[in-house]
């Protein structure tokens, strides 16, 4: 018995000693590399190429700093551990740089080794990411760039010059304040950013600014039978006025007008359509990522296509009645009117002739125009409103500042425009007010033919006018604004901005064979306009046939 169990024990110890043994020969075997050939996986190592990178834009190998609707160049190095990978494939995309972030709309931008391609995303941060993948193996690699995209430098501040072109219309940027420091010109951004032209016959450009806690702004073109608005950082992501509103709603197409009080937290925007006015409001972050609709036009009011509001209260317009020639007090944020009572001043005040008092409720003739002779940043701004009768005989200002509330017995406040004193006002065609001056009173400027004429505005029938500018015979002005900027008041004080000291006009000189062009003057401190055609604070040239202007502020100010 024990002799076998002694035979059991031998058995087991020369099996275990058997496998030791083998386990060591393996060993010994897998250290022995210079006996057998080993494969190792296939790993791609993508890196930038940096021999010509532009340093201003690549502030790292894999990180990135440009312009919005810049033009992006990156080539890249691909090292494999084994020479050559076989054929290989690329993918350039862009994604969210946080989690939380929702994907940009465009993703794809190339398949190519190089990228080269324009970078239209809005501002803000992203990830690039190439996929280069091994066409021999299946496997694909990765490197992320982190892309920094800041604003175009035409979406900022800058005064905007709608043009007429063949086959539809576009807009420049002048990135200028007010011509006391050289700008740069960018022609058709509405094209660059949409890759088509604004429609045949766009002839009014408005910029709307928000709430400033918001930092949001909106840029429209009317054009007959329609509308649009862009975003202002680029002038992309548009929507045309069909969606501007419940569907069925809209009773006319002839767009007029649209803006803002601006700076206001209310946040009410306004359009002016066939003589109607329609609202909304946008007060809040969810407003402008779910743009509300307007209320349909106003239905038993025809009014004349301005609306006298002001920031600390936008929502209270002064509109004015056209069928009965009467100023009418709306409340936006409740649908309501507000009586405006009948006229309680003196009957002597409203003499024709020797009463500069005026009656709200009973305007004898038409409004032809109406504009802020004040920033909107003062409380109670004062509006100037011209009016003219039928026959073209008679033109006459009212100015008075716009109010939440009317007791309707103004005693002051019309003043009559008379052609001795004032030549050419009663066929003037462009108007535009000095806002740096206190009112009442103050100077404004009209145009006639080729003349730009400033009048200082006195009481009755004493206001005078002179010849300001007088452009080259043939010449049409076109347009013409003062630099009203709708920054906040302190903004406008801390970095010294000339509010209503610049006047900026844009003509049609192709008849003596200058082409069009955009003039800025500077204004003195008694409203004279400063320098001649030969002589302004600046001027730009280069333009097609121009039909509008309008400063546009940067945001958040």
């Amino acid at each position: 018995m024990r002799n076998k169990e002694m035979k059991d024990r031998n058995k087991i110890s020369g099996i275990f000693f058997g496998l030791i043994t083998a386990v060591a020969l393996i060993v010994g075997c897998a250290k022995d590399k210079g006996n057998y050939d080993y494969v190792e996986l296939n790993a791609l190592k993508i890196s930038t190429d940096m021999t010509n990178a532009d340093p201003a834009v690549f502030i790292t190998p894999d990180s990135i700093a440009l312009r919005q609707n810049d033009n992006l160049k990156i080539k890249i190095k691909v090292d494999t551990s084994l020479g050559d990978p076989g054929s290989l494939s690329y993918h350039w995309l862009v994604t969210q740089y946080l989690q939380s972030a929702a994907n940009p709309p465009k993703l794809t931008f190339a398949n190519t080794a190089d990228f080269d391609a324009k970078i239209p995303l809005a501002p803000n941060l992203y990830k690039l990411v190439v996929k280069v993948t091994s066409n021999k193996t299946g496997v694909s690699y990765y490197k992320t760039f982190i892309l920094n995209v800041s604003g175009s430098e035409w979406g900022g501040e800058g005064w905007l010059v709608l043009q007429e072109q063949s086959g539809g219309s576009d807009v420049s940027v002048i990135t200028t304040r007010d011509g006391g420091g050289k700008g740069k010109i960018f022609h058709d951004v509405y094209f660059t950013a949409n890759g088509h032209k604004l429609p045949v016959g766009t002839s009014k450009v408005n910029v709307i600014n928000y709430a400033t806690s918001l930092n949001a702004q909106k840029v429209s073109f009317f054009y007959p039978n329609g509308g649009i608005q862009v975003r202002s950082i680029d002038f992309a992501d548009s929507t045309r006025a069909e969606n501007w509103f419940v569907p069925g709603s809209l009773t006319g197409t002839n767009f007029q007008a649209n803006g803002s009080g601006g700076g206001s937290a209310a946040g009410w925007e306004y359009v002016i359509v066939n003589n109607q006015i329609a609202y909304r409001q946008l007060q809040s972050v969810a407003h402008l990522a779910n743009t509300p609709v307007f209320l349909p036009p106003y239905a038993g009011l025809t009014i004349a296509p301005y609306v006298l509001n002001g920031a600390a209260s936008d929502q209270f317009y002064t509109l004015f009645d056209k069928v009965n020639s009467a100023f009418v007090l709306f409340n936006a944020s409740t649908g309501a009117f507000l009586n405006i009572p009948a006229y309680a001043g003196g009957a002597a005040n409203l003499n024709a002739t020797t009463g500069s008092g005026f009656d709200m409720k009973n305007m004898p003739d038409d409004l032809i125009y109406a504009e802020n002779a004040q920033p909107y940043t003062i409380g109670n701004t004062y509006w100037n409103c011209f009016f003219r009768n039928d026959a073209g005989t008679n033109t006459t200002l009212i100015q008075f500042p716009r109010s939440t509330g009317y007791l309707n017995n103004f005693a002051t406040g019309r003043f009559q425009l008379k052609e001795a004193n004032c030549p050419g006002i009663n066929t003037a065609t462009i108007f535009a007010n000095n806002t740096s001056l206190l009112p009442p009173r103050g100077v404004f400027y009209y145009v006639n033919g080729n003349k730009i004429y400033t009048c200082t505005v006195n009481n009755l029938a004493t206001s005078t006018a002179i010849e300001g500018l007088t452009f080259p015979a043939g010449t049409i002005i076109k347009a013409m604004k003062t630099f009203n900027s709708g920054y906040t008041a302190a903004n406008i004080l801390s970095q010294g901005v000339p509010e209503g000291k610049v006047l900026v006009v844009a003509t049609d000189e192709t008849a003596s064979g200058a082409g069009n062009k955009v003039y800025f003057f500077n204004l003195s401190t008694t409203g004279s306009i400063l320098g001649t055609p030969s002589t302004p604070a600046d001027v730009y040239t280069g333009f097609n046939k121009i039909t509008d202007i309008t400063f546009k502020k940067a945001l958040g100010k």
